[in-house]
């Protein structure tokens, strides 16, 4: 069966479940290679990628376009963690690939969040952000626009099913037989390293170093999707750490919004209208990322 028919299908699978709740495409066993476990993964992330595409239109809302950009950064991480059995020049630029097509979507995503942080103030503070939520939603509403004929044009299905016929010969022509369960271990221990050196790294940097505090997120990230993926043929106490690293993205992942906000906010203060409104709205989310800082070094040194 081709590529293309793979991923087609399962695409056709998560759409058909919709109503009824969540696909399953099955798990990774022990019995599996690491090539057949591969193989499973990428048909079934794919398949959700692909879904989420054609079901975007010029309505799409905050959550349709955030799915989309998890499903494209758990491929990113796939191919991460596979970069030992494929060519790892290849897989780099596939990589980059998978980013930039997140990022296309990544730019209306930025505006939906901008919004629920202001809109939030605005409840909470009445600070009186109607006009500046209004000017919002007339940017993220071209945001959207762009990001649809961005998606459009890249052609995501096409770009999906490319890559993952070139990882599968790839790993066929390598005679990729190892179990997986070795290779899981093997790769889940790397991100745990790399994990814990930047947790390190964070803690012994200035509290205010967000660099240093993103990179624990994307670091925590990898390994979360790396547990999720092999969970199966792990050793057990895995879903402890999984329900720790969720706790601590959910918090990076606040932040990381904050500080995201704050620089949309500057980035288009002279077209968001009331300079006033705009500089108090920069001050509320500066505050904000301030105390979220702090907070978020606490919970790190827990980790340490």
């Amino acid at each position: 069966m081709s590529s293309r028919t793979v991923i087609a299908e399962t695409a056709h699978m998560y759409a058909s479940s919709a109503a009824v709740g969540p696909v399953s495409t099955g798990s990774v066993s022990a019995a599996m290679t690491a090539a057949d476990a591969f193989v499973l993964l990428a048909t079934s992330i794919s398949g959700e990628a692909v879904c989420r595409v054609r079901k975007l239109n010029s309505s799409a809302g905050p959550e349709d376009l955030h799915k989309l950009r998890v499903a494209l950064r758990r491929l990113r991480t796939l191919w991460w963690a596979y970069d030992p059995l494929l060519d790892s020049k290849e897989a780099k630029l596939q990589r980059r690939e998978f980013k930039s097509l997140a990022d296309a979507a990544g730019r209306t995503r930025d505006w939906d969040v901008l919004r629920e942080l202001i809109a939030a103030a605005d409840a909470a503070e009445k600070h009186s952000f109607a006009l500046l939520i209004a000017a919002i939603d007339e940017h993220r509403a071209q945001a959207l626009s762009f990001s649809l004929r961005a998606l459009g044009n890249a052609g995501v299905e096409r770009i999906l099913e490319q890559t993952f016929a070139d990882a599968r010969l790839h790993l066929d022509a390598q005679c990729a037989s190892r179990p997986v369960a070795s290779f899981a271990e093997e790769r889940v221990q790397v991100a745990e390293e790399a994990l814990k050196k930047r947790v390190k790294r964070a803690i012994s940097a200035d509290g205010s170093d967000y660099a240093a505090l993103h990179e624990v997120r994307i670091a925590g990230k990898k390994l979360r999707y790396l547990l999720q993926f092999f969970a199966p043929v792990l050793e057990s106490g895995h879903q402890a750490v999984i329900d720790r690293l969720t706790v601590v993205q959910d918090e990076l992942g606040t932040l990381n919004d904050q500080v995201m906000s704050e620089a949309l906010l500057r980035e288009y203060a002279f077209q968001l209208g009331d300079a006033g409104r705009v500089k108090q709205a920069i001050a509320h989310l500066q505050s904000e990322t301030a105390h979220h800082m702090h907070h978020v070094h606490k919970i790190l040194h827990t980790m340490a």
